[in-house]
């Protein structure tokens, strides 16, 4: 299988660099985690009630890779699941990480430098560095969170642009709490951090995002009580197939 190549700074024939970094967090009004860097790792399995391994899980096992594949994980951070998805291509695959937080990205080559099929780009996620139709899949866990309802459109937007006809992605994020302990988690979060960007998906801004891209997607499922795993897909145009946009 053949796939276009992320626009990049590589040379013909040489393995693909990462895309010219020019601090990218000054350059977005989403919120970015460079001076969470250093205890990311320590604190995210915390910060999710220690659901993470178990969304990652299931976020494999959705996109069912074959092994050649081109995987965005856009809002990658340290880079964990971005790992995990060039593992599981192998060596004729390739997983992209992006994050606007250059800090982040700096624990994540480290991290990845024995793995050959990966690569992490400092960009924002609403203009990605990526030509039309390069990506085969796209996965996001707890982005979403951080940038505004603005923001959340656009890069769904730029997420169409860049995946190709009858691709799919998925989305973990926090999102509207469906019990009593959800809604302790979810509005915790609010008060601990101040993010409006939180408030906005308790209050079921990224739904009303998702039903306004061009995405078809579905709930696929919940957990914690606030937790939800969306499964999005761009159709192929001669597609018959449909499925319902939730509303």
């Amino acid at each position: 299988m053949q796939h276009p190549e992320p626009r990049c700074t590589c040379r013909p024939g040489a393995a693909c660099a990462p895309v010219a970094e020019d601090n990218p967090a000054t350059r977005t009004s989403g919120r970015t985690l460079d001076h969470a860097a250093p205890v990311y790792d320590l604190l995210a399995p915390l910060m999710t009630l220690g659901v993470e391994g178990r969304c990652h899980r299931e976020v494999l096992r959705l996109l069912a890779l074959q092994g050649a594949e081109q995987v965005l994980d856009i809002g990658c951070g340290t880079g964990t699941l971005t790992r995990e998805i060039a593992q599981a291509l192998g060596s004729k695959g390739l997983a992209v990480g992006l994050d606007a937080a250059t800090q982040m990205l700096k624990v994540a080559r480290r991290k990845a430098a024995a793995i050959p099929n990966i690569r992490f780009d400092a960009a924002i996620a609403e203009a990605l560095p990526y030509d039309n139709a390069s990506m085969d899949h796209f996965v996001s866990t707890f982005f979403f969170h951080h940038v505004n309802a603005a923001l959340k459109r656009k890069t769904l937007d730029e997420l169409w642009r860049v995946l190709r006809p009858g691709g799919m992605g998925v989305i973990v994020d926090v999102d509207t709490p469906y019990n009593l302990f959800g809604a302790l988690c979810a509005w915790s979060g609010y008060v601990l951090f101040h993010q409006d960007e939180i408030r906005e998906n308790i209050r079921g801004e990224l739904h009303k995002a998702l039903a306004e891209s061009r995405f078809d997607w579905r709930v696929q499922s919940r957990r914690a009580g606030y937790i939800t795993t969306f499964v999005l897909t761009k159709n192929k145009p001669d597609s018959n197939v449909q499925i319902k946009k939730e509303k």
